[in-house]
């Protein structure tokens, strides 16, 4: 009887259980997404249902981030689904599609692709991707080298590897503007040529301290910073972002997106890493490596590498990473390599945005900031007849007006040696410009040979670079005027030359305090 009364009860309390369950609302599978996606609001795009809104494909804070699957299968997959597309895909090429930029190719000839320029990795899956999609992409590029630049974009040849077809460089590009002065020039001829409006442009370009705010502040191009080489990663954030913005009705879209790698792909600077050698030239005097564990490249520069060790591709090394410089390259010096040599660096300064290289110990030594110039300019700029050095980076900027800075002389010359005869004119005789030309006795290139005063730097307006008096202080014509400009003062030769490589930009070097001029 008991037993007839416990199996009632157990009826009854699943029958009222039953109820209560279907009482509850059901929850169908769109109205999950939409919970997940409230709880989460930046869940991937691949994780959404397809019933899921615009706004819900956020960018997010892990969306630049990219999961071994998807680097091992489509790793643009994400992008496929977006409700928003830029109409102009815009790239610039210097430190973004190829190293090194231009302008730190000291030779007269056009240098060769794959060999004095190279592609950064990503570059052929990026522009394979846009190509397969249809994307109309562009060239933005400042620089004096216009020659060269259109040249490499014939020589250079871009494999799709999913195709298996190649096709040159040049023939991604239906838009190119490659030519000195603002970038807002390149943008408005092709806002021109293409009809697309500023607002439906991405720009992918390293420089965000004069080309990114510049185009995103004042046209109002989303733009991409990539500071040492356009990556997939750079550039689905970018895309990502710019449907974001879309989404969420937003008719301005002048905004960078940074993309900071220093805490998870590069290691802590001061910290010994592993990695090997992807390519290194003893001539050229510099190469990359990569990290082992992250698989990111890094620059190495001759003076990085210990005397007593001799770099190879393939090698085995061990590295530090070094602070970013100036132009936002991620450089490295070598500590040892697989055959266990050792040597001793200097490295980058924390507080110092100059590279450092070492001299020969002496008694008594100053450390000054050293920059590079070529013959013939070097020997003018010493001998007082040029007064003002022109660059298209803002090196000087950061160099305080009345910094001393050591002179270094270039291994070649200058490409242009006969520009500045016709400026100077009847100033000078034949003779005296030939003396003014040339290094005392026993200096040569490639040392260290003087010190100047480094004046006021500015950037010159178009105006300026095309007045008398400007062209005859640089000792040179309109087109070979860089866009910042500095007053050089107090120029002397130091009293022995100092052979010593040179480096890109402003570094830093110790030299014996004798030989610097009173």
């Amino acid at each position: 009887m008991a037993s007839v009364q416990w199996l009632q009860l157990m009826l009854c309390l699943a029958a009222t259980a039953h109820a209560l369950i279907r009482a509850v609302p059901r929850v169908n599978r769109c109205q999950t997404v939409t919970l997940l996606a409230m709880k989460k609001p930046y869940a991937s795009i691949s994780t959404l249902s397809d019933n899921r809104t615009c706004t819900q494909q956020g960018q997010g804070p892990n969306a630049d981030r990219l999961s071994k699957n998807e680097i091992r299968h489509d790793p643009f997959a994400r992008l496929k689904d977006m409700q928003h597309h830029p109409k102009l895909i815009v790239f610039d090429l210097d430190n973004t599609l190829w190293t090194p930029e231009l302008y730190q190719i000291r030779q007269r000839n056009l240098p060769v692709a794959e060999r004095d320029i190279r592609l950064f990795n990503d570059v052929a899956s990026i522009l394979s991707f846009c190509k397969a999609s249809k994307y109309t992409m562009g060239i933005a590029s400042r620089t004096d080298k216009v020659k060269w630049a259109h040249q490499l974009l014939k020589d250079f040849i871009v494999t799709d590897k999913s195709t298996a077809t190649s096709s040159l460089l040049e023939s991604y590009f239906d838009f190119v503007e490659i030519q000195p002065g603002s970038k807002k020039t390149h943008f408005s001829n092709m806002k021109q040529a293409s009809g697309v409006s500023y607002s439906d442009m991405v720009f992918v370009d390293d420089d965000a301290r004069l080309n990114l705010f510049e185009i995103s502040g004042q046209l109002g191009v989303l733009c991409v910073h990539t500071p040492r080489g356009v990556t997939v990663e750079h550039f689905i954030k970018g895309m990502l972002a710019f449907n974001e913005q879309k989404c969420n009705g937003q008719a301005w879209m002048g905004s960078i997106v940074t993309f900071d790698t220093t805490k998870e792909s590069r290691r802590k600077t001061g910290n010994v890493c592993q990695g090997s050698v992807k390519f290194y030239s003893s001539q050229k005097k510099f190469g990359f490596i990569v990290d082992t564990v992250s698989g990111h490249e890094f620059f190495v520069h001759e003076s990085k590498v210990p005397a007593n060790v001799s770099l190879q591709t393939g090698d085995v090394v061990s590295y530090e990473v070094l602070e970013m410089d100036s132009r936002g390259r991620a450089s490295a010096v070598i500590v040892a390599n697989s055959d266990g040599h050792i040597g001793q660096q200097s490295r980058e300064s924390s507080n110092s945005t100059f590279a450092t290289t070492q001299t020969p110990t002496a008694l008594s030594t100053v450390t000054m900031p050293c920059f590079t110039m070529s013959q013939p300019y070097c020997a003018l700029l010493l001998n007082g007849v040029k007064t003002v050095e022109s660059r298209n980076n803002p090196m000087f900027m950061d160099v305080k007006p009345g910094t001393k800075v050591l002179l270094q002389c270039g291994q070649r010359d200058w490409h242009d040696v006969e520009s500045y005869k016709s400026i100077i004119g009847n100033e000078m005789t034949v003779s005296e410009l030939e003396k003014a030309i040339q290094l005392p006795s026993k200096f040569v290139k490639g040392a260290i040979v003087g010190v100047v005063t480094v004046g006021k730097t500015w950037r010159a307006s178009e105006g300026e670079r095309q007045s008398r008096d400007l062209q005859r202080k640089v000792l040179a014509p309109f087109d070979g005027i860089g866009s910042f400009c500095t007053e050089i003062a107090a120029c002397n030769w130091l009293v022995k030359p100092i052979k010593m490589g040179g480096q890109p930009g402003i570094y830093t070097t110790s030299v014996p305090q004798d030989y610097i001029s009173k």
